[in-house]
């Protein structure tokens, strides 16, 4: 399903999936897309008390975390990240324990956040609008992701399972289960075919 027409369906389902028990609360309907890849794409719903730290947790959790890296919300000027929090802060730069509705309030314009300042993933993220309802425990939650995107394998066609990441940056990396025995650059290079944006980078498997 197109994230258009995703956009469509949850405009008017969403009240269906809400939890059983509880008081209606304001949620943000929030759209994560890959900067350099659009076509990975999430929509979230957030509570409007729920912290950057929450939306930076559940990003991590679904799409990112392999080491443990650094990572930021940028906004204008000003960043949030956890390095403010301590000996390292710089001017603009503001802790990850800031409300979502003190900042994305009346926010529509995109805004981006970073995870790994050395081999970054970009994300850019949205406010598509608001909604009272029955969100239960969570802060953040997930309502729709894209499909996973179909990889062929360089050689053959066949459905990529494995990608070499050192051959990414120079020739087609894709290879699927029969291709990759033997591939010369050695098992320390390759890494699985996973829904995310973060693909191929450092030692990310899509397991937080």
């Amino acid at each position: 399903m197109s994230k258009a027409t995703m956009s469509r369906h949850l405009s008017g389902c969403l009240p269906a999936h809400d939890a059983r028990r509880g008081a209606p609360v304001e949620l943000l309907l929030l759209r994560v897309e890959g900067a350099e890849a659009p076509f990975y794409w999430l929509d979230l719903e957030a509570k409007v008390n729920a912290q950057f730290s929450d939306l930076d947790r559940f990003l991590r959790r679904t799409w990112l975390e392999c080491c443990g890296h650094c990572s930021a919300f940028v906004i204008g000027p000003t960043r949030y990240t956890v390095a403010s929090t301590g000996p390292f802060r710089r001017d603009g730069e503001r802790s990850l324990r800031v409300r979502l509705d003190e900042v994305l309030g009346a926010m529509k314009t995109w805004f981006r956040y970073e995870y790994d300042f050395g081999s970054t993933t970009e994300l850019r993220l949205r406010v598509r609008g608001s909604r009272l309802g029955v969100a239960g425990r969570q802060p953040v939650r997930l309502l729709a992701r894209n499909e996973p995107p179909a990889w062929a394998c360089h050689v053959c066609g066949a459905p990529a399972t494995v990608l070499c990441s050192y051959c990414a940056d120079e020739r087609d990396p894709m290879l699927c289960d029969q291709h990759v025995k033997g591939h010369r650059c050695g098992d320390e290079a390759l890494l699985p075919v996973v829904n995310s944006p973060r693909m191929g980078v450092c030692g990310y498997t899509g397991e937080a």
